[in-house]
Parts: C-alpha cells; sequence; structure tokens
C-alpha cells in the first residue's frame, strides 16, 4: 500500500479572510483598556463566544492595533492614561481603515453626564462595567450583524 508524503496531503479546508488564522464566519474583536485583568476576563468570556480576539493595553497602541488589523468590533475603555477613549474613538472614525468599525465604550460610569458625554461622541454604544459578558456577547454578534445600517446601541 503506497503511503502519500506529508507534502501531498493537503491541508484541512479553512475559510479563511486572511493569513492571520481567523474564518470567515469567526468574528474578530479588539478590547483596548489598560486594565491588565480587564484584558483577560474580556478575552477570555469573549473567546467562549467563538469571538477571536484581540488586546491592546492602551489608547495609543489600541489605535495602532486597530488600523493593523481592522477588527469588526472594538470594545474601548475611556478612561486611559496617555489618549482616553473619546481621543481613540475619533481617530479611528477619522481613518479609512476603521471608519466603519463599530466600537462599544467600556466604562464603570453611570452618571447622566457620562451617558450624555457618550451619546455625542464617535461610539457607536457602551457597555457598562462590570459586564454582564453573556448579554454582550450578543450585543456585539447583533452590532456585527447590523453594521452598516441605522441603528442606536445607547
Amino acid at each position: 500500500m503506497a503511503t502519500a508524503k506529508q507534502s501531498e496531503i493537503p491541508p484541512p479546508e479553512r475559510h479563511m479572510r486572511g493569513d492571520d488564522g481567523v474564518s470567515e464566519q469567526q468574528r474578530r474583536v479588539l478590547i483596548v483598556d489598560d486594565d491588565p485583568d480587564f484584558l483577560a476576563i474580556a478575552e477570555a468570556h469573549l473567546a467562549e463566544h467563538g469571538f477571536a480576539v484581540e488586546r491592546a493595553s492602551g489608547g495609543l497602541r489600541g489605535v495602532f492595533l486597530a488600523t493593523q488589523v481592522v477588527p469588526d468590533v472594538i470594545l474601548c475603555d475611556l478612561r486611559m492614561p496617555g489618549i482616553d477613549g473619546f481621543v481613540v474613538a475619533d481617530a479611528l472614525r477619522a481613518d479609512p481603515a476603521t471608519q466603519n468599525t463599530v466600537i462599544f465604550a467600556c466604562t464603570g460610569r453611570r452618571d447622566l453626564e457620562a451617558r450624555a458625554a457618550l451619546h455625542s461622541s464617535s461610539f457607536d454604544g457602551v457597555l457598562v462595567k462590570p459586564v454582564d459578558w453573556d448579554a454582550a456577547a450578543g450585543l456585539i454578534g447583533e452590532a456585527i450583524t447590523l453594521r452598516g445600517k441605522p441603528r442606536s446601541l445607547f
């Protein structure tokens, strides 16, 4: 019985969107936050829901990474040293590569002043910390499905 050489065996079929290992069906999320614990927890929960997750440990790194990987959704903390979440969102809206990316603010602030600032910002919606990750995963999936259609996620 003849055996095929390893190089003759085709790799398993994969529906790739790029050479980065993320499939067409897998939705990509970038989390931008200066809190390493929040990054780890968010990544673990979203990965459980089938999302491919990238992490950026600050605003400047988040803007850079977002323009490189162009995620489907970005979750961005509002209060970070250096550039805050509002500046990150504005910068991403100004870049043609990310101008249509769905961006959620992540914040522990629940006051009306914060809500008003978010409503008039470059964010598409808000996730309040502590985040209910099951609900957030549903909202993120819905936002990806609705991308490009008029919506209000606040």
